[in-house]
């Protein structure tokens, strides 16, 4: 899973752990507030409602105290999951290509190359050929566009499965995973193009064009059936698994995503 999901994820936490913290608090002044009082309440009130008053506190404080420790568990288990991928992409940077041709590319790295390689071709082009610019940025920016997106549904299906504690359905975010290579390989080729073209060059402005293009039109491809995919998913949590057909539309989605991932991409 990428680092924008995790990030997102512990901000998500964080927020829950804010909220525990505030809970806290407001019943540890409310507790305070009951045993600063303790006399008063006696003489107006009676020893049997200060008890009752007393009570209910307690248990409110109990509760808040429940509510925040879960929260802060919650928080430093996705701060933890965050700092170790953080690690491991860290790690990654410095041993092997970014490119390579075997194994997971890294997201974060294809990402940050497109974005390195993008500016640099708009910068040339702009002073170069600046009426190919405009075009050239809008093909290039729905190719960013399309790892955006991606990052968006991972997250997405992470909090739904969360959110419902659908562990069964854990392999749904595999699938996602191969949606994310597959996208990267596609950009990779891109990339690769970027890479053996020049931005002086007519013929190769036309070749990284069009191969932008293609690669958003076949990234969007794949992500349009994405989405459908997680609609799947969320149709049948909503079922409760009592229907028999929510799962077959689940599968259905699965191997068309796999077929498509199987197709190869551009220039396959």
């Amino acid at each position: 899973m990428s680092k924008d999901i995790l990030q997102g994820k512990f901000k998500q936490n964080m927020s829950r752990f804010k909220v525990g913290a505030a809970v806290l608090i407001l019943t540890l002044i409310l507790k305070i507030i009951v045993v600063a009082t303790r006399d008063t309440v006696i003489v107006y009130a009676g020893i049997r409602l200060f008890r009752t008053i007393s009570g209910i506190v307690t248990v409110l404080l109990g509760a808040g105290t429940l509510v925040f420790l879960v929260f802060l568990i919650m928080a430093a288990t996705s701060y933890m999951a965050l700092q170790k991928q953080t690690a491991i992409e860290e790690a990654d940077s410095h041993t092997g290509p970014v490119l390579k041709v075997k194994g997971n590319l890294d997201p974060v790295q294809i990402k940050n190359s497109l974005m390195t390689e993008s500016d640099n071709w708009m910068k040339a082009i702009s002073q170069i050929n600046p009426s190919e610019a405009g075009e050239m940025n809008v093909a290039l920016t729905s190719v960013r566009e399309t790892m955006v997106q991606m990052d968006d549904y991972q997250l997405r299906l992470k909090n739904l499965l969360d959110s419902n504690g659908a562990d069964a359905l854990r392999d749904t975010e595999e699938i996602l995973d191969k949606v994310e290579q597959h996208i990267c390989r596609n950009v990779r080729k891109l990339l690769n193009i970027m890479t053996v073209s020049s931005p002086n060059t007519k013929n190769d402005l036309d070749v990284v064009e069009l191969t932008a293009k293609n690669c958003a039109e076949d990234n969007n491809r794949l992500l349009k059936t994405t989405k459908e995919f997680i609609v799947a998913v969320t149709e049948f949590l909503n079922s409760q698994g009592d229907s028999g057909s929510g799962i077959n539309e689940v599968e259905v989605y699965k191997n068309a995503l796999t077929s498509q991932i199987e197709e190869g991409g551009i220039y396959s």
